[in-house]
């Protein structure tokens, strides 16, 4: 059955779509089969894998929660080229609207748990890319994830919102108990004043963050133009080697037996 893991921050642009993305495709990389679902209106996580306008979106589920879903499961693409062991079910603009209307079901926390029953066993992963606010879709992901991943850029609003996030994944999971990994995002090893004041608000909150930081990169403004997964634009960058780094780390967080990379290179 699937781990599931879900992107979150209440701050946007910290990376949660980017890292959802690349390490969706480290682990399809590695032989794991894995299934991205778009959660965000905004579709970016669709678009990067070439499925940003199809006939069946993540809406569709929402507007109706016994909507046959491996109608919404699509191959993710790299240009042209399906990915392989990479599956995606996109989202689009409706999204958000939709969610709110599900609320007249009376098990609406329950669509997403429910929908994903008929392939849940077809996967090893299941990684869900959140957006930066708190609806109904939202609520369904973070009930069934196994970890919550949060990126945090070097701008302090970034942490600012996570003892928000935590309280309402506490309370949605009636547990305060719940797995999750900070993940430092767009570091820029010249800025150590800036750097430093990050670390020092994550150790002043008491915070997990993974070992491995992510570099800010050109690259991932480059591989969003060209609709390309960091890993396949630049495979052997420095981003690609660190979220190489990262996969293998959550991997073992997650106590998960398999593939790892191995003999990685510092760029």
């Amino acid at each position: 059955m699937a781990k599931i893991a879900c992107f979150a921050n209440s701050k946007g642009g910290v990376g949660k779509t980017t890292s959802c993305l690349a390490v969706g495709t480290c682990l399809a990389d590695l032989g794991y089969k894995t299934l991205l679902i778009d959660l965000d209106h905004q579709g970016n996580l669709s678009d990067d894998v070439g499925r940003g306008d199809e006939d069946y979106t993540i809406t569709d589920l929402f507007e109706d929660p016994k909507f046959d879903i491996t109608k919404l499961v699509y191959p993710a693409l790299n240009k042209e080229e399906e990915i392989d062991n990479l599956n995606v079910i996109p989202a689009d603009i409706t999204l958000a609207t939709e969610a709110r209307a599900a609320e007249r079901y009376r098990h609406r926390l329950q669509i997403l748990s429910d929908g994903l029953k008929p392939i849940k066993d077809l996967y090893d992963f299941i990684l869900i890319d959140l957006r930066p606010a708190i609806d109904l879709s939202i609520e369904n992901a973070l009930l069934i994830t196994d970890i919550v991943i949060v990126p945090v850029d070097m701008d302090r609003r970034a942490t600012k919102g996570i003892s928000d996030l935590f309280e309402v994944i506490a309370e949605i999971k009636r547990n305060d108990k719940f797995d999750y990994m900070l993940v430092k995002t767009k570091i820029d090893v010249r800025n150590k004043i800036m750097l430093k004041a990050t670390e020092d608000r994550i150790a002043e909150m008491k915070l997990h963050a993974s070992d491995t930081a992510i570099r800010t990169s050109e690259d991932f403004k480059k591989a969003t133009e060209e609709k390309m997964p960091i890993c396949y634009y630049a495979k052997n960058s420095k981003s690609h080697q660190d979220y190489m780094s990262l996969t293998n780390e959550i991997l073992d967080h997650m106590e998960i037996l398999g593939e790892r990379y191995k003999d990685l290179k510092v760029v």
